[in-house]
């Protein structure tokens, strides 16, 4: 943009300002353009650059260029560091040109206004993902969970989490409304992400997104986004009792009638009945007698 000059002052040259809005807690890189477009040439160009309290020019201020011909440019680039006591607040600052033209013997001095502002910034982080459980089957879930932190200087508004995955469910809801987040403080969330039923087995990406906004600047969301696998394995179904036993042949017919007679009546922990303990005595007695055939 243009710098702005003191009035009642004649300018000739011109001189524009790049990043100009400062982010509060950081050194700034500001670009000046000088530009002669007024003389043929101009001899013992001098540039001194300052900027009022709070601000901080770090590094040189002062540069010297041995001419300027009709049309040349001078580029000047320094940082200024702005407190975050200096939120929310213009200054201007000043840039002094000092030149001569051929044959002159004093020096013409123009006295430009640099206008700054300083604004506070929003920096989103997702990070401490957890999966539970980490491994779910076709139709199963799993709750995500994690932190987000807001590593700038200025309170976020309106946070929201989503998740998002292929292997997830169409048409289910998964994302938390968070709220306020302040600077440094981090947020706990967790999500509940269903998954569709006619899942193949494998690793699938889980995404999760979280979004904030700036109440002065509505329209510009802030975002960060942090991802994790999920794996999908098909259900394993097992009958009950089929642990390691040891017994033989004999122990292996009363487990499958003790689970018959827990399937058609109750627990099969309970004492055997006079009829299911006959029925096993003649399986096993027709088991022996087939063993001693054999």
């Amino acid at each position: 943009m243009p710098v702005g000059v003191v009035e009642g002052q004649t300018a000739h040259l011109t001189v524009n300002l790049t990043g100009q809005s400062l982010t509060a807690g950081f050194n700034n890189n500001v670009t000046v353009s000088v530009q002669n477009n007024f003389y043929d040439a101009i001899y013992d160009v001098g540039v001194a650059v300052s900027v009022p309290a709070p601000l901080s020019l770090l590094g040189d201020n002062l540069w010297q260029y041995d001419r300027l011909t009709f049309g040349q440019s001078a580029n000047l680039n320094f940082q200024v560091y702005a407190p975050i006591s200096a939120i929310g607040t213009s200054y201007v600052g000043t840039l002094t040109l000092t030149y001569k033209q051929l044959g002159d013997v004093s020096y013409t001095t123009e006295t430009h206004s640099m206008s700054m502002s300083v604004h506070a910034w929003i920096s989103l982080i997702v990070y401490g993902l957890q999966l539970t459980p980490s491994v779910s089957v076709p139709g199963g879930n799993a709750t995500v969970s994690g932190n987000i932190l807001n590593d700038g200087n200025l309170a976020a508004y309106n946070a929201n989490v989503s998740v998002t995955s292929e292997a997830a469910a169409p048409g289910s809801s998964a994302s938390v409304y968070i709220g306020e987040v302040d600077p440094n403080i981090p947020r706990p969330f967790s999500v509940l992400v269903i998954f569709k039923t006619g899942l193949a087995p494998g690793n699938y990406s889980v995404v999760v997104t979280a979004t904030a906004i700036d109440n002065g600047k509505a329209s510009a969301p802030y975002s960060a986004q942090q991802s994790t696998l999920i794996q999908i394995r098909q259900p394993v179904f097992q009958v009950p009792g089929r642990g390691q036993r040891s017994g033989g042949v004999l122990a292996v017919i009363f487990e499958i009638l003790s689970y018959l007679y827990g399937v058609f009546f109750g627990s099969p922990n309970t004492v055997v009945p006079s009829v299911l303990a006959y029925s096993y005595s003649k399986a096993a007695a027709s088991v022996i007698r087939t063993t001693r055939k054999a």
